[in-house]
């Protein structure tokens, strides 16, 4: 029985870590750190209530996606919400308009530092990342608002920045 627990109290961790610490920590080793591009005298950082309004409009998608799916899947839901918010961000993001829905109805891109297009795994460590930045209460999206870049805690190691037109 200690046995069990002890393995259990194991995989636990190693899952927490997978988690919380690997995506920041392979963001940090495998994203080749560039200087940051300047902005054009058109271009503007995406601030904190503009960010906000995008994500209010994309946490509302995902939970209607999440209740039309839980009539389907049932209990399974829980895993399968992981997985396509996931998606959701990722694919939208890498794609060429390089924003989810509702950073498209707030005008708000996302960009590397040359403002480029960004890899699905470079966001995919994004992505994860953000679970960093609400651990202790959302300070690294309250980083937003007074960054001069405009950049959450995820934003940082993932080196992406954010604009609106």
């Amino acid at each position: 029985m200690y046995l069990l627990r002890m393995t259990f109290g194991f995989w636990a961790i190693t899952l927490i870590f997978s988690i919380y610490f690997l995506p920041i920590i392979l963001c940090l080793l495998l994203i080749k750190k560039k200087n940051y591009k300047k902005l054009s005298k058109k271009q503007k950082y995406a601030g904190f209530w503009s960010r906000l309004a995008a994500g209010i409009i994309d946490l509302i998608i995902l939970i209607v996606v999440g209740f039309i799916l839980s009539f389907i899947f049932g209990p399974l839901i829980i895993i399968l919400d992981i997985i396509i918010s996931w998606l959701y961000f990722v694919v939208l993001q890498s794609s060429e308009k390089r924003s989810t829905f509702g950073m498209r109805a707030c005008d708000i891109k996302i960009h590397d530092e040359k403002f480029g297009r960004l890899s699905f795994w470079r966001l995919t460590g994004r992505y994860f990342a953000t679970w960093v930045s609400a651990i202790f209460l959302f300070i690294g999206f309250f980083m937003i608002g007074f960054h001069p870049r405009k950049q959450g805690l995820h934003d940082i190691i993932a080196r992406t920045i954010h604009t609106q037109k």
